[in-house]
């Protein structure tokens, strides 16, 4: 299930949070608002929870109508003749059920599970029985579920999981490599590429036969920073160590895939021609927060070299007596962004391009709180603090965060388009070169431009296809509306542009291929638009048959209210009035008034103003519920709370007296009443159902399960 990772993370909450606020208004209305809303806030399988909605844990199960009869294998239930074996729900409900993939499970947890799974086939089964899984809109809504999942679960799977995964572990090495670049750019002829390649080819053998690597990137690369100065990054073509993701792919992949002490062959990236030698490998270091003083020198003249002596002492003094790192570096640093923050200069990770004698420096201290200097680094003399160390999460929790950066990097779009090629040469294209240079030599480009976006082409010229991905042709009309929404680089003439349009059109129509086909190809997206189903035909069927059916039998929710009298019942209750208002000063005038006047003239001062805005809502309140209402409990009847601020507003509680214990009026208790007798409903339809479709279960065959866990 990996490629459903971040799809599905949260979904667990999602479900606590669903049975609490949505379930109610799902048993209580058939509105389809409740149900659009419910998509809205749908994350795959959780929307399955309803299915066990008479139960403490809702869960849904399907299984494999077509699958081959496993006779010989324990079987744990029977449903209309079709045998479920043990297999099918360990499966089912390592899915859908256990809460740790390492957690044993008892007998009476599996025999619950086995309960609701019997419960949610009947329900189902039931449902196509009745043709429901014919509606229109029911499909409608799945098509509409499936459009909106299937692109971004194929690209988690094929484009971001993979990368994740590889910078992931990527991040976890680090590679100390140079390296020596030779500068070509895409606009270059043949000729000066081919030249460039030679020249570096030269500069290789070079280093083969046993050149030092690091002159001749000072004396031949050019990349700029080879002439640095000694230390800084670049310097000879060193670029220290680096893990995933800090590099461009091609030479982040050759740094990886080349051993220790040993030199890459040519590649090439956007920047030119480049070899590389690894110099060594190690684990990652943890980020770190670090801290730092700085002096920066002044000109080196004999007076100005003794002030930067000094300023250096009197640092080290205070330090090694003992003083706050934090309260040095304000009173003595000369970097001015980080001095008023006590020197932090943030959490840093190993490869984040530092100096490489302040990165050995800060990454050799031992314990969090400890400092060294003094430090040379090209930008001054430094001491430096390990304050607090960061190491990196597992992948499940970096995942979302290396996905976002994976996302804004060449390689996300280098990978969807790999995908595409492969899709592309599996199912093969073709397409009308005849056509199209007979496009190319009638028409000059803005013409061609004009023709394919103004035209409207009859039947006859567009029948006969202009290009095709496997047996998906492409007419005519339907590739003039998507060339006119292309955008090619300019310096096309007429043909490269076609044939430019051609190619970004295959790729989008390639990824269309894999959607359409997720199902054939991808066993866990199939399994999650199957529960998407049967849970969509499970909520049309328990609208239909129970939840609806008890909202509207009015004769039997005044039988089931009647059998239950006894169950509706208000307490002693003290009726509270709240008095709200945006002002504080007309509230508190008004509170002022009820405590000098009583409430009947104070609420006729307020009628007789038109200028007050005063608003009033009644409630009950039989306890203390640790709510703003508990005040009103301690005043007497008749007797109204000072004004408190609340929701933006101003309120007080007025105590109205009690009234004492009653009966509710079925209008009363009708939520409640409504709430029993959809279980009973419930309870009636799966006893029925059971009886029609030959249920026979067998819990004790779950004790197998159980061993299994306990090891045995």
């Amino acid at each position: 299930m990996e490629p459903l990772r971040s799809l599905v993370r949260g979904c667990a909450a999602f479900k606590d949070t669903f049975l609490a606020s949505y379930l109610p208004e799902f048993k209580r209305h058939s509105k389809g608002m409740y149900l659009q809303r419910f998509l809205s806030l749908l994350l795959f399988t959780s929307f399955l929870v309803i299915a066990g909605c008479t139960s403490s844990s809702p869960t849904v199960i399907i299984v494999d109508e077509n699958a081959e009869d496993a006779s010989d294998k324990p079987v744990v239930a029977v449903i209309d003749g079709l045998n479920i074996t043990l297999d099918d729900f360990k499966a089912h409900y390592d899915r859908n059920g256990r809460t740790s993939a390492t957690q044993a499970q008892d007998l009476a947890e599996y025999q619950d599970f086995l309960t609701r799974f019997v419960d949610f086939r009947l329900k189902v089964l039931q449902a196509r029985k009745e043709g429901l899984d014919q509606d229109p809109t029911l499909q409608e809504e799945i098509d509409q579920y499936r459009l909106q999942l299937a692109r971004p679960y194929l690209f988690e799977r094929e484009i971001f999981e993979p990368l994740v995964r590889e910078m992931y572990d990527r991040r976890l090495e680090a590679v100390d490599a140079s390296h020596i670049l030779i500068t070509v750019s895409k606009t270059d002829s043949p000729e000066d590429t081919l030249n460039a390649w030679t020249q570096l080819s030269a500069v290789r053998d070079s280093v083969v036969a046993g050149a030092d690597f690091g002159l001749m990137a000072a004396r031949f690369s050019q990349d700029p920073s080879a002439a640095g100065s000694p230390g800084s990054p670049g310097y000879q073509g060193q670029l220290g160590f680096f893990g995933g993701g800090r590099m461009v792919e091609e030479f982040e992949d050759m740094a990886f895939n080349t051993e220790v002490g040993q030199t890459s062959e040519i590649f090439r990236t956007d920047f030119g021609y480049h070899i590389l030698h690894v110099s060594g490998r190690k684990p990652m270091p943890a980020d770190r927060a670090l801290a730092h003083i700085m002096i920066r020198p002044a000109a080196n003249t004999p007076a100005e070299q003794a002030d930067t002596e000094q300023r250096l002492g009197a640092v080290l003094a205070r330090l090694e007596a003992g003083e706050v790192f934090g309260e040095v570096a304000r009173a003595l640093s000369d970097d001015q962004n980080s001095a008023p923050q006590g020197g932090a200069i943030g959490t840093l990770a190993f490869d984040a391009g530092l100096p490489f004698t302040f990165r050995d420096a800060a990454f050799a201290i031992e314990q969090p709180g400890d400092w060294t200097g003094p430090v040379q680094t090209p930008f001054g003399i430094h001491f430096i603090q390990f304050v607090d160390e960061t190491p990196l999460a597992s992948f499940e929790e970096e995942y979302d965060r290396l996905k976002t950066r994976i996302s804004q990097m060449p390689r996300a779009q280098k990978a969807e388009k790999e995908f595409a090629a492969n899709t592309r040469k599996e199912v093969g294209t073709w397409v009308d070169s005849t056509l199209v240079s007979e496009w190319a030599g009638e028409m000059a480009l803005d013409s061609l431009i004009r023709w394919l976006a103004l035209s409207d082409f009859e039947e006859s010229m567009d029948s006969k296809p202009v290009m095709r991905l496997g047996n998906r042709e492409i007419g005519l009309q339907e590739f003039a509306e998507y060339f006119r929404t292309s955008i090619v680089s300019s310096g096309f003439n007429v043909e490269d542009r076609v044939f430019a349009v051609m190619d970004k059109y295959f790729d989008d129509l390639a990824i269309e291929w894999e959607i359409n086909r997720l199902e054939e190809r991808d066993v866990d997206f199939a399994t999650t638009m199957t529960d998407f189903r049967d849970g969509l035909l499970l909520f049309r069927f328990m609208e239909q048959m129970v939840w609806n059916k008890a909202a509207q039998d009015s004769t039997g929710l005044l039988a089931h209210y009647e059998a239950n009298q006894d169950s509706y019942q208000y307490q002693d209750r003290t009726r509270v009035i709240s008095y709200s208002s945006r002002d504080e000063t007309v509230l508190r005038a008004f509170v002022d008034s009820v405590q000098e006047n009583g409430l009947v003239a104070a609420l006729e001062g307020v009628a007789s103003d038109s200028t007050i805005s005063l608003r009033a809502d009644t409630t009950w309140v039989t306890e203390p519920t640790g709510s703003l209402f508990d005040e009103v409990l301690t005043v007497e009847p008749g007797s109204i709370t000072d004004s408190k601020e609340f929701n933006q507003g101003w309120l007080a509680l007025y105590n109205d007296g009690i009234e004492a214990a009653r009966a509710m009026t079925l209008d009363e208790a009708r939520s409640q009443v409504v709430g029993e007798y959809q279980v009973v409903l419930e309870e009636k339809l799966i006893s029925d159902l059971r009886t029609a479709f030959g249920v026979e279960v067998y819990p004790s065959v779950l004790e197998l399960l159980v061993e299994i866990d306990s090891g045995l």
